[in-house]
């Protein structure tokens, strides 16, 4: 039991590992109604079954249990899928980046809040590399295909998953950390057994964020374009030093940009897309924040200028935190050596 909710935990063997994960599961189980929505359910099962993992409505069967971090994992995965895939109810062969992808997040955020809190891994680092694994094959496909319509495994996979998953990261970094979980928890509050569509999250996101990101949904989902931005040139200009960034891929994204001095001292500059229309607040709150006009996506090059000698400069970085699915983080950076 666990508040008003009963757990049923239903098998034949691996006992040790089975009743170990127990009240993990019902720690994550009260993690997931925090982030996302209460569970309006009064009981849930975990059945030991054959083969992987497999998510219905109100159980999950889960292989096994030889080994207990799989069977913690796959457990709180399926469990996972019963906001995504039941409460919301996405048609998940439509919008497999949205059950599959959406249920991934929230697993990684519960695995690395709940489960693991002292945990040195970075946070969703599974998901961006198997997606720059599959831009680099170029076999990458748009995430708007059926999933019975996908040419290989490997992009059905890496799209439902990882790119569903990056998704969130990514209107994350455009709307702020923060407004990204208020939008999860106002879809699920405007959206739970109405079958939503992707534009309906989108719009729900414009509603919390009051920016505009349509553009975006195109973009990332609709096609297969890659983001990679440049820094250009770095020129003295007198007591100021003038920068110029390149987008040399086709996803635009705004640039959160960290011009990091000689003495340690640190700079947010942040160039907002034109068209999101508006601005997020800084997300680097122990540091001053510079909003320079926004970019047009159109122009593949942007030059602005910081009030700081070049001779004081030791480093320019795009993307501090690598949020963004940048796929060159080389030419991110500027050393002034």
């Amino acid at each position: 039991m666990a508040d008003d909710k009963t757990f049923h935990f239903l098998y034949k063997s691996h006992e040790s590992n089975w009743k170990k994960m127990q009240p993990e599961l019902v720690k994550t189980f009260a993690y997931f109604n925090k982030i996302v929505g209460e569970y309006p359910w009064k009981q849930y099962s975990f059945i030991q079954g054959g083969d992987g993992g497999m998510e219905y409505a109100m159980c999950t069967l889960v292989a096994g249990g030889e080994h207990y971090n799989s069977l913690l994992g796959t457990s709180i995965h399926e469990l996972a899928h019963a906001w995504f895939q039941h409460l919301l109810a996405t048609d998940e062969a439509s919008y497999a980046w949205m059950d599959e992808g959406f249920t991934s997040f929230i697993e990684d955020l519960a695995m690395h809040t709940v489960v693991y809190p002292d945990s040195q891994k970075n946070l969703f680092q599974g998901a961006y590399r198997s997606y720059f694994s599959l831009v680099n094959s170029g076999l990458e496909e748009p995430a708007t295909t059926h999933a019975d319509r996908y040419h290989r495994n490997f992009p059905y996979s890496v799209m439902a998953y990882s790119k569903g998953l990056l998704f969130l990261t990514q209107i994350g970094y455009i709307i702020g950390e923060s407004n990204l979980m208020k939008t999860l928890q106002q879809f699920y509050t405007d959206f739970a057994f109405k079958n939503p569509h992707p534009i309906d999250f989108i719009r729900t996101a414009e509603k919390v964020s009051g920016l505009q990101l349509g553009w975006f949904l195109n973009e990332f989902i609709e096609t297969t374009h890659t983001a990679d931005y440049a820094i250009d040139k770095v020129v003295a200009n007198g007591n100021k030093t003038q920068i110029t960034l390149k987008r040399i891929g086709r996803l635009p994204l705004p640039i959160d940009l960290f011009v990091i001095g000689k003495d340690a001292s640190k700079t947010y500059c942040y160039i907002p897309l034109r068209m999101q229309f508006g601005e997020k607040e800084n997300p680097y709150k122990n540091y001053p924040q510079k909003t320079f006009p926004a970019w047009g996506w159109a122009h593949p090059t942007y030059t602005f200028e910081v009030e700081m000698p070049l001779k004081d400069i030791q480093t320019i970085v795009i993307d501090p935190n690598n949020v963004t699915v940048d796929i060159n983080k080389k030419n991110n950076v500027f050393e002034n050596n």
